[in-house]
């Protein structure tokens, strides 16, 4: 076998050379490093900061340098092969983890440091949060409640990666096949043209927009424009029922894994010493309690019920007024809002998209972010460690010149081996020691459309908010100035508060001066015209309720279920669809099993944590109220640097709620981001 491109010691590897085969070799190889840094650690008389930390970042660094290409590449490149060589390493990098987070011999070390006066503040928030973490790994335990929590770790690593595993095969299993005319009645041309290109890529056959066949799929805009835009009421039927069993049932069934996973969560914070999953969850991000977040769930949800309710009537009144006969229904509702929504602001979403070529928009976001953040970001093909020809390679450049990180972008859909939705990964962290520097580097995974025919690839307004988001996170990692790895970028950071800097970044997509920037005909180049934009700010709230419901819904449910849900006599899906049913208009289907590909929670970080997003959303708000008048770029430059040194520069550093405080000068509050809403005045 040639040499192992995971074992090269580079900031990153040549991804494109990765294969299957060589990650148990690397997996081995990282497992043994880790195992040295440990025994260095065990026998040093040295108990200072400086060497305790040495050491546990240079286990950092071959974990990042081996293991995190290998997690990035199961997102971005889902191979069968790949997936059996992961689900095999996977045990043992849990096992090597729980090691590290429950060495008695670290554990009384940082509480040694703990005790000592002379640490930096940075220095004695890496202490206070590896003691926190340490703690909810289990440091503490013995006997048979260690070795219990231990097999619990384990069995849920394995499960939730099998959680998504499930979702994926799931979504590349579906497929809506379309041959007639009659079929695409409603269809614009761009999802013709997509629709096309999805059979010949699936089938390795001939279609064509005009004549088909069309494919169908469950990834984003193929499956959003076809609910939004197909007069044929009975596919949309056909397909909204698809999704909300998506997972749900044999051979890529999730049931079994949800009951296992809450189970499995239970138990483990009450080996712990907590009540539930979520006081353990929440016992170490920015909210504190399950109080604190049901109470911002209140607020916003008494904000919101009443203008709820209207708005759904008046798009059943709506629906009625232009031939609809009955009530609406979910497969219903995406269709009549489009429909409304364009008569209402005279906006057409196809016309609208040929304003923003997604490289327009990525020229337009990143002259933004020079007058933010005094940047400069030029893209790179000279780099060739790319995993798809798609993926592009981006440098950042600060105001001297000097290089301060890179990013890979990998824009477009690939639905059979590709997750779906969008986020962003780490893939290098900031760093700084006497033996090295090392630049933060990260990539911007999204499912945008690819280029159809002789046209780059189009955003819909949503896809352009969505880069902006991805982009925010980005930012927050790549524009650290903090040297320390553990608390560079978004790592340390409050769980809570990790999306005040992603949805911070999506307020600017509705201002003039950076729409002129980011929009550009595709055939003329020219910017979104004035009463287009006009009709667009216009728009921003429309039906702004029922969205920001469903968002506290979801929320809610993922509470309840690490809350008050017992996983042993309850049922998820009915507590999933009561919560619903409280709170949006019209109430879930008997059969919906959405559960089953919720992710977020299921397989990601968020259980117990999904609030996150309307909880960072008023810090994002009240942030970005620093913007609002600010016009000239002279405005934005000094605000954008303020905000660059208070809360991007320094990461994970200090606490968030101080952070906020040096931001505003005053703790955060709701009433911006209802103020955005115009839910008050």
């Amino acid at each position: 076998m040639p040499s192992n491109p995971l074992l090269q010691n580079t900031t990153f590897p040549d991804f494109k050379e990765i294969n299957p085969g060589h990650i148990e070799e690397a997996v081995d190889q990282l497992i043994k490093l880790s195992k040295e840094q440990l025994e260095h650690i065990e026998s040093s008389p040295d108990d200072s900061f400086d060497a305790l930390y040495s050491s546990l970042d240079k286990r950092d660094l071959h974990i990042e340098r081996i293991w995190l290409p290998i997690d990035s590449m199961q997102l971005v490149n889902n191979s069968d092969e790949l997936r059996v060589a992961y689900d095999k390493a996977l045990p043992k990098i849990t096992e090597m983890d729980l090691q590290f987070d429950q060495n008695e011999t670290i554990y009384r070390k940082l509480h040694a440091l703990a005790e000592q006066k002379d640490l930096t503040d940075v220095q004695r928030r890496i202490v206070d949060l590896r003691l926190s973490e340490m703690d909810l790994k289990g440091v503490s335990l013995q006997g048979q409640a260690k070795k219990r929590f231990n097999d619990i770790s384990l069995e849920l690593s394995q499960l939730s990666k099998q959680f998504a595993n499930n979702k994926l095969d799931a979504v590349k299993n579906y497929q809506l096949l379309l041959n007639k005319q009659q079929d695409i009645a409603g269809l614009p041309i761009d999802a013709l043209q997509l629709a096309a290109q999805s059979y010949q890529q699936a089938f390795n056959k001939e279609a064509n927009a005009e004549t088909g066949p069309w494919l169908i799929t469950l990834v984003g805009t193929s499956y959003g424009t076809f609910m939004e835009y197909s007069t044929r009421r009975d596919l949309r039927e056909q397909l909204y029922r698809e999704t909300i069993i998506l997972a749900a049932e044999p051979p890529h069934d999730n049931n079994k894994l949800i009951a296992k996973i809450l189970r499995l969560r239970k138990e483990q914070s009450s080996i712990l010493g907590f009540p539930n999953f979520a006081a353990m969850s929440l016992s170490t991000k920015m909210a504190g309690t399950p109080e604190a977040v049901n109470d911002l769930l209140d607020e916003l949800q008494n904000a919101c019920h009443d203008k709820h309710k209207e708005e759904y009537d008046e798009l059943n009144n709506y629906a009625q007024q232009h031939g609809f006969e009955g009530t609406l229904q979910h497969w219903d509702i995406l269709y009549w809002k489009r429909r409304m929504k364009e008569e209402r602001f005279d906006l057409n979403n196809e016309k609208l998209r040929r304003y923003f070529p997604l490289p327009k928009v990525l020229e337009g976001m990143f002259t933004l972010a020079n007058k933010l953040f005094g940047i400069k970001i030029h893209r790179d093909d000279t780099v060739a460690a790319r995993w798809h020809e798609d993926v592009s390679f981006y440098k950042i450049y600060n105001e001297g010149g000097k290089q301060i990180a890179a990013f890979f972008l990998d824009p477009y859909s690939r639905p059979q081996t590709k997750v779906s939705g969008a986020c962003m990964g780490r893939i290098a962290s900031r760093r700084r020691s006497d033996e090295q520097f090392e630049l933060p580097v990260c990539c911007i995974i999204c499912n945008f459309t690819p280029p159809l025919a002789d046209q780059p690839s189009l955003l819909d307004f949503h896809e352009v908010i969505t880069l902006f988001h991805e982009f925010g996170h980005s930012l927050h990692h790549m524009l650290t100035t903090v040297d320390y790895a553990e608390v560079a970028g978004l790592r340390g950071v409050e769980w809570d508060a990790v999306e005040l800097p992603s949805q911070f970044m999506e307020n600017f997509c509705y201002l003039e001066s950076v729409i002129k920037e980011i929009s550009g005909h595709v055939d003329n180049g020219e910017s979104l015209p004035a009463e287009m934009l006009t009709q667009l700010q216009k728009s921003k709230n429309f039906h702004i309720a029922s969205d920001i419901l469903h968002l506290l819904g979801l929320a809610r449910t993922d509470l309840q279920l690490h809350e008050t849900f017992n996983p042993e006599t309850d049922d998820p899906h009915a507590l999933a669809k009561r919560v619903m049913a409280e709170v949006r208009i019209p109430s879930p289907l008997d059969e919906n099993r959405f559960l089953c590909s919720f992710m977020h929670i299921f397989s990601y970080d968020y259980a117990a944590g999904y609030y996150s997003y309307p909880w960072a959303e008023v810090l994002s708000a009240d942030a970005f109220s620093l913007f609002k008048n600010s016009c000239s770029d002279q405005q934005l430059r000094n605000n954008g640097h303020h905000y660059r040194d208070t809360i991007l520069a320094q990461g994970g550093s200090v606490h968030p709620l101080e952070l906020f405080k040096r931001l505003l000068g005053r703790s955060p509050s709701t009433e911006a981001l209802l103020k955005d809403y115009g839910l008050v005045k």
